[in-house]
């Protein structure tokens, strides 16, 4: 799924870092700026509360778009008290690399991109 992701982002112009766990997700955020995060709440729950008090820090000192990576829709409503994250866009798996662009291009301020 991951290789997935990445080859529709990069197919449409993004560079994409991917990472394994929240702890690489949350180093990462502390070295390096992004425009934007996705996150799959597949993570453990210790990797996912490191990587989203990174994430908060990281959007404090200048924001970006987090779309969240979900299995059942039942679970939006719940991401932000739950999980702490203040998502931006939610995407369903199994994912379609033609809403996944459509909503990354979306939330990066550009138009829809056929895949």
């Amino acid at each position: 799924m991951l290789r997935i992701i990445e080859m529709v982002l990069r197919r449409e112009g993004y560079e994409a870092d991917t990472v394994m766990n929240g702890r690489e997700a949350a180093l990462s955020l502390r070295t390096k700026t992004y425009d934007l995060i996705l996150i799959d709440l597949k993570l453990p729950f210790s990797h996912l509360k490191e990587m989203v008090e990174q994430l908060r820090i990281s959007q404090a000192a200048r924001y970006f778009p987090v779309l969240v990576i979900l299995i059942s829709s039942f679970i939006e409503n719940s991401v932000g008290s739950w999980f702490g994250i203040d998502a931006d866009e939610f995407i369903h798996k199994p994912l379609s690399p033609y809403d996944l662009a459509g909503k990354v291009n979306r939330l990066l301020g550009y138009g829809q991109v056929e895949v």
